[in-house]
C-alpha cells in the first residue's frame, strides 16, 4: 500500500489555514501537519478536522514531508526559509505563498537540500487568523508559480512542480501562471503592494483629521469601505516591504497626488479634465471578474525594469 502524501503547512493563519482546509475537503486522504505558533490556532486546526497533528516548528517531522509550505509573514518566512529546508529530507518539496517573490526565491537557491519553488496564490481578505479561514479562499483565483530553484536534480524538479501544481488545483485555484520572480513583483506592485499603501494613506489621512474624523466616519460608505479594505490586510505589508520596485512607484505615487492637489488649488477645470479622462480609461480597463471570496481569478504581467 503506497503511503499518503504528508504535507506541513507552516503558519495556521488565513491562507495556511484555507489551504489546510480546502486540501482536507478535497484530498482526505492526505496527511496534513499544521505548524503554529500559536497553541489556540493549532486547537482550532484540529477541532475543525484541517489537519491531523499539529504542532510547534520545533517539534514538527518535517524530514518525513513530502512537501513544506511556509505560510508566515514575509520577514519570519524569509529568516525560517533556510533553517527549514535544512531539516527536510533530499529533494522534497519547499514552497511558500508570499505575495513578493524575487528576494524569497533568491533565497531558496542559496540552499540546494530541497526543491524550492515560490508561489503566491491572488486571495485574501482583511481577516485574519484560523478563525477567518475559508476552504473556499481560492476558488477560481490565480495564483503564480516560480521556477524551480535550490536541488539541482531534475527529477526531483519535475516531481516537485506536477506536485505544487497538483496542490493548488485541489485547493481551487482557477488559473496557474508561470512567472519570473522579479516580473511577478514588478506586477504585484500595481495589483496588489501599491493599493494597499494607497489605502494605508487613507486610513491615516482619517485618523488625523482631528474634529471632523467622527462625522466622516458616520459619513463613510461604500467608496471609502473599498478603498481602505486592503489597509486592514496587514500581511501585504511585510510582502511590499520586500519589493524592490516598490519605493520608486510610492514616490511616483506622491508626486502625481501633489500635482493633482496643485491643480484642484489652481487649475480646477483642468484637473477635473483629468479626473474626467482617468474615469474613462478605468470604465475601458479589462478587469478579471471578482470570484465569490471577494479576490480575483487574474494577475496581469508586466516586464520588469
Amino acid at each position: 500500500m503506497v503511503d499518503p502524501e504528508r504535507i506541513a503547512i507552516i503558519g495556521l493563519g488565513l491562507i495556511g489555514g484555507s489551504l489546510a482546509l480546502a486540501l482536507r475537503r478535497a484530498r482526505p486522504m492526505v496527511r496534513i501537519i499544521g505548524i503554529d505558533l500559536d497553541p489556540r490556532a493549532r486547537q482550532q486546526a484540529l477541532e475543525e478536522g484541517a489537519v491531523d497533528a499539529a504542532t510547534p516548528l520545533e517539534g514538527a517531522a518535517l524530514e518525513v514531508c513530502d512537501t513544506v509550505v511556509l505560510s508566515t509573514p514575509a520577514q519570519p518566512l524569509l529568516e525560517m526559509l533556510p533553517a527549514v529546508a535544512a531539516r527536510m529530507r533530499l529533494g522534497a518539496l519547499l514552497t511558500d505563498v508570499c505575495g513578493a517573490k524575487e528576494r524569497i526565491c533568491a533565497a531558496g537557491a542559496l540552499q540546494d537540500r530541497v526543491v524550492f519553488i515560490g508561489a503566491h496564490p491572488m486571495a485574501g481578505t482583511e481577516y485574519r487568523g484560523f478563525v477567518a479561514a475559508n476552504p473556499a479562499l481560492f476558488a477560481s483565483c490565480a495564483v503564480a508559480l516560480c521556477p524551480p530553484v535550490g536541488a539541482t536534480d531534475e527529477r526531483a524538479r519535475r516531481e516537485g512542480g506536477s506536485r505544487l501544481r497538483s496542490l493548488w488545483i485541489a485547493a481551487g485555484a482557477g488559473k496557474l501562471l508561470d512567472v519570473d520572480p522579479a516580473v511577478h513583483d514588478r506586477a504585484v506592485t500595481f495589483a496588489s503592494h501599491l493599493p494597499y499603501l494607497a489605502a494605508a494613506s487613507v486610513v491615516e489621512s482619517l485618523l488625523s483629521a482631528g474634529e471632523a474624523a467622527p462625522l466622516a466616519r458616520e459619513l463613510a460608505a461604500g467608496g471609502f469601505r473599498d478603498t481602505t479594505r486592503l489597509a486592514g490586510d496587514g500581511t501585504v505589508g511585510g510582502a511590499a516591504a520586500l519589493n524592490r520596485f516598490i519605493p520608486e512607484e510610492a514616490r511616483a505615487l506622491a508626486v502625481r497626488l501633489r500635482a493633482l492637489a496643485e491643480e484642484l488649488e489652481h487649475d480646477p477645470l483642468r484637473a477635473l479634465e483629468r479626473l474626467d479622462r482617468l474615469a474613462s480609461e478605468r470604465r475601458r480597463m479589462h478587469m478579471p471578474a471578482v470570484t465569490a471570496n471577494g479576490t480575483a481569478p487574474d494577475l496581469k504581467l508586466l516586464p520588469p525594469r
